[in-house]
């Protein structure tokens, strides 16, 4: 094997792979180093599909045990067999890695296993994990860093899978539904993990040390959304500072906090799960050696190019902060290998990268929140449209939440768009697309909306926006 590239990727998350297969699409020799034995990095195997397929498995079962009855649908007994639900998981996760590992052979990519270090700037060393000694060096012109990210733990509440302190990564692969689960962080991993666990019958405690949960959202779908959660069966607990934990017995842990009165409050579950926020994986990259600069949180510094402080090593994906998404990383990665081939790529606007929690209903946002708008100053309209009017939303039996559309008072331009509802992961992009070309929510309203559809929603609140009126309301 030839071990000279045109470019060297260091991770095969979603980034780092799509990176890859542009670069050999536009003529690279390009090679791939990943660690662990499957590609995919964490969304494939310990993250978003995962969790997506738990998502999927415990709401029909939710669903079937609360909804179906209302379409005439009866059930003699309703029971779910976790283990078939693991199954299931497990099967997608591999064949989504196969498809992953066809298209790297398909497209030329040369694939180490093991961990690449930096030894100079342009050659790296790969060491084989499970023979340490064994190492191996490539060249390269070019490097992407797409290493991602690593669960982040509290300085006194570190990850023990024995002392029952678990992060997502463990809870995805437990073998068992735990009666009490304690989650310390009402983000978007703790509410989806949450209502996966919820729905197949545990007691379910979220504990925020903010005054609210999705903190990083509008304040509408934060309030809404602990509305929906507290309905649905799930404790919410905000405000609090966590004191200490300790484990009780060999099945539960007990989880001691203080609330903004200074009144100390316990939690008693059979896992405490952390899901406070991720970190830069960055662990025996040896950045040192060729001084690569990191910022005091880890995360690697990159300029307007996604250059790092040496210029033919680009970083990409979580390791460089911002939004830490799947697609985030992908669009980042296509930018670079075409600002490396000499293209002129569309720069990625990071105030339009969507987010979305895949609860049900889902959560879906982009653009700017309505803080953010006041923090700017911008005079602004906002048309507010409950998904409960909409006749496709009553035929499914899905009437939870809203969409929430503010524009530019001045302009009409849209300036953000947020959804709770049903598929309101596919609905975002109706509002991407209209952002990206700076609409107007007048041109929203002026296009046909076929009925019945959720969809329907962005006609009503864009009406709302521009003229303060519409039809169904």
């Amino acid at each position: 094997m030839n071990n000279l590239y045109d470019l060297v990727v260091i991770g095969s998350g979603p980034g780092g792979y799509i990176s890859a297969i542009r670069a050999s699409q536009l003529g690279l020799r390009t090679a791939i180093i990943e660690k662990y034995q499957e590609l995919g990095g964490t969304c494939l195997n310990v993250g978003c599909i995962p969790s997506k397929s738990f998502l999927d498995s415990s709401k029909y079962f939710s669903l079937a045990k609360n909804n179906y009855s209302s379409h005439g649908i009866f059930f003699k007994e309703l029971f779910f067999d976790f283990r078939k639900m693991i199954d299931r998981k497990n099967e997608i996760i591999k064949n989504i890695n196969n498809g992953i590992k066809y298209l790297i052979k398909k497209n030329n990519i040369d694939l180490y296993q093991g961990i690449g270090s930096f030894k100079t700037k342009n050659i790296l060393s790969i060491t084989n994990r499970k023979l340490l000694k064994e190492k191996k060096e490539i060249q390269f012109q070019y490097c992407i860093i797409s290493t991602g990210s690593k669960p982040l733990c509290l300085p006194h509440l570190n990850f023990d899978i024995e002392n029952k302190i678990i992060s997502s990564t463990e809870a995805l692969n437990l073998k068992k539904i735990p009666k009490k689960l304690i989650i310390i962080g009402g983000g978007i991993i703790g509410l989806e993990l949450g209502s996966i666990f919820n729905r197949l019958g545990s007691k379910i405690t979220i504990i925020e040390t903010m005054d609210k949960i999705i903190s990083n959202m509008d304040d509408s779908l934060s309030q809404e959304m602990k509305k929906i959660l507290e309905k649905s069966g799930i404790q919410i607990e905000t405000s609090l500072s966590i004191i200490s934990t300790f484990k009780k017995n060999n099945e539960e842990i007990s989880i001691l906090a203080k609330d903004h009165n200074g009144n100390n409050v316990n939690f008693i579950g059979n896992y405490c799960l952390l899901s406070i926020g991720r970190t830069p994986y960055t662990k025996n990259l040896g950045l040192e050696n060729i001084k690569i600069e990191i910022n005091q949180k880890g995360f690697i510094l990159v300029n307007d190019h996604l250059q790092t402080s040496i210029n033919n090593i680009y970083a990409i994906g979580d390791v460089i902060g911002g939004k830490m998404l799947a697609h985030k990383a992908e669009e980042e990665g296509l930018y670079v290998i075409e600002h490396i081939v000499g293209q002129k790529p569309n720069k990625l606007n990071y105030n339009l990268i969507p987010s979305i929690i895949y609860t049900y209903p889902e959560v879906a946002s982009i653009g700017q929140s309505e803080n953010e708008i006041k923090k700017d100053k911008i005079e602004y309209n906002i048309g507010i449209f409950p998904m409960k009017i909409l006749g496709k939303a009553r035929t499914s039996g899905s009437t939870d939440g809203f969409l929430k559309m503010i524009s530019n008072k001045k302009t009409d331009e849209i300036l953000g768009v947020h959804i709770i509802g049903d598929h309101a992961s596919d609905m975002i992009m109706e509002a991407s697309v209209a952002m990206e070309f700076r609409s107007s929510s007048e041109d929203i309203y002026r296009i046909c909306h076929p009925h019945p559809t959720l969809s329907e929603a962005f006609k009503e609140a864009a009406q709302l926006n521009f003229e303060n009126r519409t039809i169904h309301i």
